[in-house]
């Protein structure tokens, strides 16, 4: 029988990443203290600040989540 490799890693959404460093995981994050503003960050970029100011940054869905399908949705036209 071969042996089962264990996961690669998983997923944690609470991952936080700050202003400069760069994105550990592709998803959508948001500020900390301000989720209104959420931004797809692709993993490797470096982190923004928050206008102007550097900030916590939360992963709240990893890429090709439900956040992902809320946008697709959103920009569909309505008849």
């Amino acid at each position: 029988m071969k042996k089962r490799r264990p996961a690669a890693s998983t997923l944690v959404l609470d991952e936080p990443s700050r202003t400069g460093h760069h994105c550990p995981t592709t998803g959508w994050w948001s500020a900390v203290g301000d989720p209104s503003d959420a931004r797809f960050i692709i993993k490797g970029e470096v982190m923004p600040a928050l206008s102007g100011t550097p900030a916590f940054w939360a992963l709240t869905g990893a890429a090709g989540g439900v956040q992902g399908l809320r946008l697709e949705s959103a920009l569909q036209p309505t008849s």
